[in-house]
């Protein structure tokens, strides 16, 4: 090999390193940039998580307490059809899995399940919820969210409202 074709052959190799440096570099940034973009993508999936559950709770809350307002008034005159019409209708909405009410001395006296009915609600859900004197939004181990109500009278507790509501579950895909 004469002197000019090992200079040819070095200036070759250099540039030849010099992009693999580059097309390496390249690579890793970008790979870089892609693991940060997912993480935020998640963050912001995350976010919107907890902002959409927040706010369906908020507003599971402020849809019970007039519901429960109409119950009270059939409660005082004791009118237990009239209170499954109304618990018919709203289990009909899309999510509310269940709703009962139950009595003072907590006896479920109208569910959307019938069989329900009769029964102790210590032995359905926490017993604790018969004393709750203001609506309460709660999460179940199924990961419901629970709106519990107290059903008050003038100058007395008349019962307990408790409606189950299955939130939709929001997927993280890849591509999103």
């Amino acid at each position: 090999m004469n002197p000019g074709s090992k200079k040819y052959f070095y200036v070759i190799f250099v540039l030849l390193v010099a992009l693999a440096g580059m097309y390496i570099w390249k690579t890793v940034a970008v790979k870089n940039i892609q693991k940060e973009q997912e993480s935020r993508r998640r963050q912001w999936v995350e976010i919107t998580r907890q902002t959409i559950t927040e706010n369906t709770r908020q507003f599971l809350r402020l849809a019970a307490i007039p519901l429960v307002w109409a119950i009270k008034a059939e409660m005082l005159k004791e009118n237990y059809e009239q209170i499954n019409e109304f618990l018919i209708q709203f289990v009909k909405e899309p999510h509310i899995k269940q709703i009962l009410v139950a009595k003072i001395d907590g006896m479920v006296v109208v569910a959307t399940d019938k069989k329900l009915e009769g029964a102790a609600f210590s032995s359905l859900y926490a017993g604790e919820y018969l004393e709750k004197n203001e609506t309460t939004v709660a999460d179940d181990e199924k990961g419901n969210i629970l709106i519990v109500s107290p059903i008050m009278a003038f100058n007395r507790k008349l019962g307990i409202f408790l409606m189950v509501y299955e939130p939709e579950k929001i997927a993280m895909h890849e591509g999103q």
